[in-house]
Protein backbone atom coordinates (compact mmCIF):
# COMPACT_ATOMS: atom_id res chain seq x y z
CA UNK A 1 0.00 0.00 0.00
CA UNK A 2 2.68 2.16 1.07
CA UNK A 3 4.21 1.42 -2.54
CA UNK A 4 1.34 3.25 -4.49
CA UNK A 5 1.57 6.10 -2.23
CA UNK A 6 -1.11 5.82 0.28
CA UNK A 7 -0.39 6.49 4.53
CA UNK A 8 -1.03 3.12 6.49
CA UNK A 9 -2.36 4.04 10.03
CA UNK A 10 -1.27 2.16 13.00
CA UNK A 11 -4.50 1.67 14.87
CA UNK A 12 -4.38 0.01 18.16
CA UNK A 13 -6.26 -3.50 18.05
CA UNK A 14 -8.30 -2.70 21.21
CA UNK A 15 -9.46 0.95 20.15
CA UNK A 16 -11.07 -1.40 16.56
CA UNK A 17 -12.30 -3.96 19.11
CA UNK A 18 -14.28 -1.21 20.95
CA UNK A 19 -15.17 1.04 18.05
CA UNK A 20 -16.39 -2.33 16.08
CA UNK A 21 -19.16 -2.92 19.16
CA UNK A 22 -20.06 1.09 18.71
CA UNK A 23 -21.72 -0.62 15.29
CA UNK A 24 -22.59 -3.98 15.77
CA UNK A 25 -23.75 -5.53 19.04
CA UNK A 26 -23.23 -9.18 17.53
CA UNK A 27 -19.27 -9.04 18.01
CA UNK A 28 -19.28 -11.44 15.11
CA UNK A 29 -16.34 -10.48 13.02
CA UNK A 30 -16.27 -9.94 9.11
CA UNK A 31 -13.80 -8.45 6.80
CA UNK A 32 -16.33 -5.79 5.37
CA UNK A 33 -17.23 -4.77 8.44
CA UNK A 34 -13.88 -4.71 9.96
CA UNK A 35 -13.12 -2.49 6.47
CA UNK A 36 -16.00 -0.19 7.26
CA UNK A 37 -14.87 -0.11 11.28
CA UNK A 38 -11.15 1.02 10.01
CA UNK A 39 -12.56 3.70 7.33
CA UNK A 40 -15.25 5.07 10.23
CA UNK A 41 -12.38 5.48 12.72
CA UNK A 42 -10.14 7.57 9.95
CA UNK A 43 -13.00 9.17 8.77
CA UNK A 44 -13.84 10.65 12.70
CA UNK A 45 -11.10 10.47 14.69
CA UNK A 46 -7.68 10.42 11.50
CA UNK A 47 -5.87 13.29 13.69
CA UNK A 48 -5.70 10.93 16.76
CA UNK A 49 -3.90 8.36 14.61
CA UNK A 50 -0.53 8.28 13.27
CA UNK A 51 0.59 7.48 9.97
CA UNK A 52 3.22 5.24 9.81
CA UNK A 53 6.64 6.80 8.56
CA UNK A 54 7.83 5.63 5.12
CA UNK A 55 10.67 3.16 4.72
CA UNK A 56 14.80 3.44 4.67
CA UNK A 57 16.34 2.76 1.92
CA UNK A 58 17.54 0.04 4.59
CA UNK A 59 14.33 -1.35 5.45
CA UNK A 60 13.09 -1.85 1.29
CA UNK A 61 16.48 -3.51 0.98
CA UNK A 62 15.25 -5.59 3.93
CA UNK A 63 12.49 -6.39 2.57
CA UNK A 64 13.85 -7.51 -0.45
CA UNK A 65 16.36 -9.75 0.67
CA UNK A 66 13.38 -11.17 2.59
CA UNK A 67 10.95 -11.88 -0.28
CA UNK A 68 14.13 -13.73 -1.98
CA UNK A 69 14.82 -15.66 0.58
CA UNK A 70 11.06 -16.63 0.84
CA UNK A 71 11.51 -17.39 -3.09
CA UNK A 72 14.23 -19.56 -2.50
CA UNK A 73 12.68 -21.63 0.08
CA UNK A 74 9.41 -22.18 -1.76
CA UNK A 75 11.70 -23.20 -5.01
CA UNK A 76 13.61 -25.86 -2.99
CA UNK A 77 10.31 -27.10 -1.75
CA UNK A 78 8.91 -27.16 -5.02
CA UNK A 79 12.50 -29.38 -6.39
CA UNK A 80 12.54 -30.98 -3.52
CA UNK A 81 8.59 -32.78 -3.81
CA UNK A 82 9.51 -32.92 -7.72
CA UNK A 83 12.69 -34.80 -7.23
CA UNK A 84 10.44 -36.96 -4.39
CA UNK A 85 7.43 -37.72 -7.22
CA UNK A 86 9.85 -38.87 -9.76
CA UNK A 87 11.42 -41.02 -7.46
CA UNK A 88 8.65 -42.87 -5.98
CA UNK A 89 8.28 -43.70 -9.38
CA UNK A 90 11.35 -44.90 -10.60
CA UNK A 91 14.02 -45.37 -7.49
CA UNK A 92 11.92 -46.71 -4.46
CA UNK A 93 14.68 -48.06 -3.08
CA UNK A 94 16.75 -44.36 -2.08
CA UNK A 95 13.43 -43.31 -0.54
CA UNK A 96 13.54 -46.00 1.66
CA UNK A 97 17.14 -45.70 2.48
CA UNK A 98 16.30 -42.21 3.76
CA UNK A 99 12.85 -42.58 5.18
CA UNK A 100 13.61 -43.02 8.61
CA UNK A 101 16.13 -40.27 8.34
CA UNK A 102 15.62 -36.49 10.07
CA UNK A 103 17.00 -34.88 6.48
CA UNK A 104 15.60 -37.36 3.98
CA UNK A 105 16.36 -36.69 0.91
CA UNK A 106 17.75 -33.03 1.75
CA UNK A 107 20.64 -35.08 3.63
CA UNK A 108 24.05 -34.41 1.98
CA UNK A 109 24.65 -38.46 1.87
CA UNK A 110 21.31 -38.49 -0.35
CA UNK A 111 22.61 -36.32 -2.09
CA UNK A 112 26.10 -37.69 -2.72
CA UNK A 113 24.63 -41.34 -3.24
CA UNK A 114 22.33 -39.54 -6.05
CA UNK A 115 25.30 -38.60 -7.40
CA UNK A 116 27.01 -41.33 -7.83
CA UNK A 117 24.11 -43.77 -8.35
CA UNK A 118 21.72 -41.59 -10.04
CA UNK A 119 19.29 -44.84 -11.22
CA UNK A 120 18.85 -48.41 -9.62
CA UNK A 121 20.88 -50.33 -12.31
CA UNK A 122 23.58 -48.40 -11.39
CA UNK A 123 22.63 -48.23 -7.52
CA UNK A 124 22.74 -52.17 -7.73
CA UNK A 125 26.87 -51.94 -9.25
CA UNK A 126 27.71 -49.47 -6.25
CA UNK A 127 30.36 -51.25 -3.99
CA UNK A 128 30.62 -51.17 -0.34
CA UNK A 129 33.99 -49.08 -0.49
CA UNK A 130 32.52 -46.64 -3.30
CA UNK A 131 29.41 -45.93 -1.10
CA UNK A 132 31.69 -45.42 2.07
CA UNK A 133 33.61 -43.29 0.42
CA UNK A 134 30.75 -41.16 -0.99
CA UNK A 135 28.94 -40.60 2.46
CA UNK A 136 32.41 -39.68 4.08
CA UNK A 137 32.82 -37.54 1.52
CA UNK A 138 29.39 -35.88 2.15
CA UNK A 139 30.61 -35.34 5.60
CA UNK A 140 29.72 -38.23 7.51
CA UNK A 141 31.70 -38.99 10.50
CA UNK A 142 29.75 -41.72 12.24
CA UNK A 143 27.86 -44.63 11.80
CA UNK A 144 29.61 -45.12 7.93
CA UNK A 145 29.13 -48.85 7.95
CA UNK A 146 25.54 -48.58 8.60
Amino acid sequence: MRASGRRVYAINPLAVARFRDRHAVSRKKSDHHDAVVLANILGTDASLHRPLPSDTDLAKAIAVLARAQQDAVWERTRAHNRLRSHLREHYTAILDAFTGKRERLLAREARAILAIAPSPAEAARLTRNRLRSAVTRAGRQRRIEA
